[in-house]
């Protein structure tokens, strides 16, 4: 295919879609246009024109705070799942949307819209929900079942992380097609080290310190057996003959290509008695026996048909060679949503001088509606997607009111958090419209002072958690927990590394950080409680 970051047009090269259940078709094979999903006479699936930039490592969507009327919003991931970012106090959280697997140059067009939509827009009122009817009437069909299938794979591959070190993360390819081919090879033949060894090398960390803490904390509550492993977990799915058409494949940056997922099966199996689960547990979550369960299989090639396109997976290059990567695949989708091709320049990295002033100056940016200097500050390796795809950000932020508040003073407790250096609230200064607000940390408690004709006023756990509990009821199971998660909420880090002798805002392992003291704040009993309270 052509290197130029064109790509093939759809409409003269043989190898365009084929029909359901076929291959790619090949030189010499006719193709009935009523058979299929090939795309509407002139309407091709190419990349947008022009798209080049630099390459960086990097994973995930993470948002950060910001006011105004254009918003990224948050992925939507299994149900269940949070997604990686930090909010500023008094903003909107966004971060990217969930792939929609839209109709744009495959079947009916989408109304046009004025400038990028990413997410929801007051001025233009709520989009139309997963599922809901098309400009033809027609319901579009849910996808959760085969989003939720492809994120559990990746998922699941999270607990081999230990011994993809062993590897030597030695899984690149030399192409895009390669990379996912060949990763499509180890998932059938089910050598999940090797698959692991397929992923951007930045994700498969996160992924694998995720997966550790997981795991860690679930063996603690005594949810998980001692010895699980991630073999059990993993052979729950199932992935058959995945196929992908090398000639759609578009190359939207020079480090960044869309390869077209076309044809397959993910199997997944949910039957209790195959997963690690204590017998405690079983017995508790299941008390009238274990039910069973059945498999629930994903047929690429019929849901590619009824929506009129391939299933877009993205893959970057990294030192060289090439990996998949979850995390540049919402980006793509998210991007493409809006209508807006991948940015031809990246926004390169400005850390600061002290992990302190980077927390501050993050914090200070939010307030401001400063998405530029918000991707600045966020780490070049682990966010290298945020840093590629920051462009389109802060032009889907212009016009963004800042909130007017300023930090006079931030200090800071430090932490290690997971062989890093994590930052939580001692206290704080702000001032707006030339009042100062004191927020201070003691114990369980935070102290608000300085408002004016009001005492300073502590607001502590216990406070918070009564809070909470008018509105969730008397489950005295509850009522015993919420003051555990609200302590534990208060103690969350803000996770920074150092880089090239700078300092920056990791999101997630923020993340991971706060995943772990929730659960850490629990203890086998709590979880044995919420268990029987919820049957």
């Amino acid at each position: 295919m052509a290197d130029d970051g064109t790509g093939p047009d759809p409409q003269q090269d043989p190898r365009r879609w084929a029909p359901q259940g076929q291959g790619p078709v090949r030189a010499g094979q006719g193709h009935d246009p009523q058979q299929g999903y090939g795309p509407p006479a002139g309407q091709g699936y190419g990349p947008p024109p022009g798209q080049q930039g630099h390459g960086q490592q990097g994973y995930g969507q993470q948002g950060y705070g910001e006011q105004g009327t254009s918003r990224y919003a948050a992925p939507q991931g299994p149900p269940g799942h949070s997604q990686p970012g930090y909010a500023q106090p008094g903003h909107a959280q966004p971060g990217y949307g969930e792939p929609q697997y839209g109709q744009q140059g495959y079947a009916q067009q989408a109304p046009a819209q004025s400038g990028p939509q990413y997410g929801w827009d007051p001025s233009g009122g709520y989009p139309p929900p997963p599922g809901g009817p098309t400009q033809t009437g027609q319901p579009r069909r849910k996808r959760r079942p085969l989003i939720t299938a492809i994120v559990a794979v990746l998922v699941l591959l999270a607990g081999g992380g230990t011994a993809w070190y062993l590897l030597g993360n030695a899984g690149g390819a030399g192409s895009p097609n390669d990379a996912v081919t060949t990763l499509a090879a180890d998932l059938e033949a089910k050598n999940y080290l090797k698959a692991y060894s397929r992923i951007n090398p930045t994700e498969a960390e996160l992924l694998a310190d995720m997966g550790d803490m997981l795991t860690t904390e679930l063996q603690r509550l005594d949810v998980l057996k001692p010895d699980a492993s991630a073999q059990a977990g993993l052979d729950s799915a199932t992935v058959t003959g995945l196929r992908f058409d090398e000639a759609g494949q578009e190359n939207v940056r020079d480090n960044v290509a869309i390869t077209k997922l076309v044809a397959g099966t993910i199997t997944t199996n949910q039957d209790p008695n195959t997963l690690p689960f204590t017998d405690s547990f079983k017995a508790r979550a299941f008390p009238n026996g274990i039910p069973t369960g059945g498999p629930t299989t994903i047929d690429i090639a019929q849901e590619v048909a009824q929506r009129g396109e391939p299933i877009r997976v993205a893959t970057v290059k990294v030192d060289g060679e090439w990996y998949v990567s979850g995390f540049y695949t919402l980006a793509d989708y998210a991007l493409k949503d809006a209508g807006t091709p991948w940015p031809t320049t990246s926004i390169g990295a400005a850390g600061a001088g002290t992990a302190q002033d980077a927390l501050r100056e993050a914090l200070q940016a939010g307030f401001d509606s400063n998405v530029q200097r918000l991707v600045e500050l966020s780490s070049p390796t682990e966010m290298a997607v945020l840093h590629d795809a920051g462009p389109a950000l802060v032009d889907a932020a212009r016009g963004s009111t800042p909130s007017g508040l300023r930090i006079v003073d931030l200090q800071t407790t430090q932490e290690d958090v997971r062989g890093s250096t994590g930052l939580g609230l001692r206290s704080a200064v702000v001032e707006q419209n030339g009042q100062r607000i004191t927020i201070t940390r003691d114990g369980d408690c935070v102290t608000v002072g300085g408002i004016e004709g009001s005492p300073a006023t502590p607001f502590c756990a216990n406070d918070l958690a009564s809070n909470l509990g008018s509105q969730i009821g008397n489950d005295p199971t509850l009522t015993r927990l919420v003051p555990k998660l609200v302590t534990a909420a208060l103690d969350v880090k803000v996770v920074m590394v150092q880089e090239d002798g700078a300092w920056f805002v990791s999101p997630g392992r923020t993340l991971v950080g706060v995943y772990g003291d929730l659960l850490g704040a629990l203890a086998p009993e709590d979880v044995a409680a919420l268990v029987e309270a919820g049957r």
